[in-house]
């Protein structure tokens, strides 16, 4: 196996939200001349303990594990390189760097990419001597919803419409106490969220009456518990709980989104869809104040359903509103630093570029090609499977739109793992 290239490791944790965004830096990254190893997270850090030294992506954790994950990188050869993929909504910019930035781990980082200025900032006031090694980069993941990229999607926004039609995309995030594993009320946030969990349950019972011709798609975040709003919904016909694909494609095809506090009330603002953000109770502590500046506020039901009457009559109308957008898009520009024909891929291309590596390969054994880990029902939930073929679609779409053949050999290392190398 060639080991002169630059080997680039991109593990994934949570599919729907992060595969698509890596997969389009993967991409532009083969045309730089870059070996791909990319998967399901486990996966990508057990072939970088065997494949030769490069760069690892780390994508932001908790303390203890960013701990394990950084120095075993460090431990094999590998220079990191961070982009957290929490860093985008910080409410306390002390407990995040606590909980999140710690200096220790933060000297072992090459680079720090930072979705905007105002997590440069957080990271900066609590270290000035790291503020060099962060860099502004906005994230990938915002890309897709720029213009260029929306060719990616149309098929599968047609697919849905088709399944749906008309719908009204309703986004939680109430994890803290609908978690995966069951209901917890033990903390002061899980006993907030589920006033928050059993106000949107009755907003939608009532919104999916007011409007029985509409469909409306419940879409939990990836750590809650689905089976919850299934039984919860189990008699309404209209109203649909889905966890499938990348938000993104769910997000182009709604006609409104209602939401509490979620980051894809950002996603949807970008695309310029409808927002409602619903907003029963308030909290200082708990709540997201950005997102739920996003689109419209409602905090009654009747003012959630007169807004949805307003905005499926007029859906084009946005005059009574511009101001706040304009005020959201002002407000929005501290948090996230990759806009107009900025792209985020290319931020990092340029960075990345700049790491010197080791000429030196690693030496291992080339029958060493497999890996695999027992089932683990956590990891299968945030990330079920991936294929070859969904590679070879994602990339195929993305020449399509560069006028160009990116000719490329990709092979299955193992369970949800695979190498991406140019031709």
């Amino acid at each position: 196996m060639a080991t002169d290239k630059r080997w680039l490791y991109l593990p994934v944790e949570v599919k729907v939200r992060e595969l698509d965004a890596k997969l389009l830096l993967a991409y532009y990254a083969v045309r730089e001349g870059y070996h791909i190893v990319i998967g399901e997270h486990k996966m990508v850090e057990l072939a970088s303990e065997v494949y030769p030294k490069g760069i690892f992506f780390s994508k932001g954790y908790p303390h203890r594990f960013r701990r394990r994950i950084i120095t075993n990188a460090k431990v094999n050869g590998h220079m990191v390189v961070e982009l957290d993929e929490e860093g985008l909504i910080l409410t306390d910019k002390t407990q995040y760097v606590r909980e999140r930035m710690k200096a220790d781990m933060l000297d072992l980082v090459t680079q720090e990419y930072c979705w905007g200025i105002f997590q440069k900032e957080a990271i900066a006031e609590a270290y000035p001597d790291y503020n060099q090694k962060c860099h502004i980069v906005g994230n990938p993941r915002f890309d897709l919803l720029k213009p260029k990229f929306n060719l990616l999607y149309k098929e599968d926004v047609e697919r849905i419409k088709s399944n749906y039609g008309m719908f009204i995309l309703i986004n939680t995030r109430f994890s803290e106490y609908n978690f995966l594993n069951g209901k917890k009320t033990e903390s002061m946030v899980s006993m907030y969220m589920k006033k928050l969990y059993d106000h949107f349950l009755e907003m939608t019972k009532a919104a999916s009456g007011k409007f029985p011709a509409i469909n409306f798609v419940i879409r939990p975040h990836p750590s809650e518990n689905i089976a919850s709003y299934r039984k919860a919904f189990s008699f309404y016909n209209n109203v649909h709980v889905i966890h499938e694909g990348n938000i993104i494609k769910w997000l182009m095809a709604a006609e409104v989104v209602i939401h509490n506090g979620c980051t894809s009330s950002i996603e949807a603002f970008l695309l310029e869809k409808p927002i409602i953000s619903y907003i029963p109770i308030t909290s200082k502590v708990y709540d997201m104040e950005l997102t739920n500046k996003l689109g419209i506020k409602a905090t009654t039901i009747e003012e959630v359903n007169t807004t949805l009457e307003n905005m499926l009559s007029n859906p084009l109308e946005k005059s009574d509103y511009n101001e706040q957008i304009e005020q959201s898009k002002k407000s929005l520009s501290r948090y996230y630093g990759s806009s107009g024909s900025n792209f985020s891929y290319e931020n990092i291309m340029r960075l990345l570029n700049t790491i010197s590596l080791s000429p030196v390969p690693r030496t291992f054994s080339p029958s060493v090609k497999k890996f695999y880990l027992k089932e683990n029902k956590s990891v299968k939930h945030y990330f079920s499977s991936l294929s070859k073929g969904e590679i070879q679609d994602f990339f195929r779409k993305l020449d399509k739109l560069e006028i160009t053949s990116n000719r490329v050999v990709i092979k299955n290392l193992g369970k949800n793992l695979f190498s991406i190398q140019a031709k």
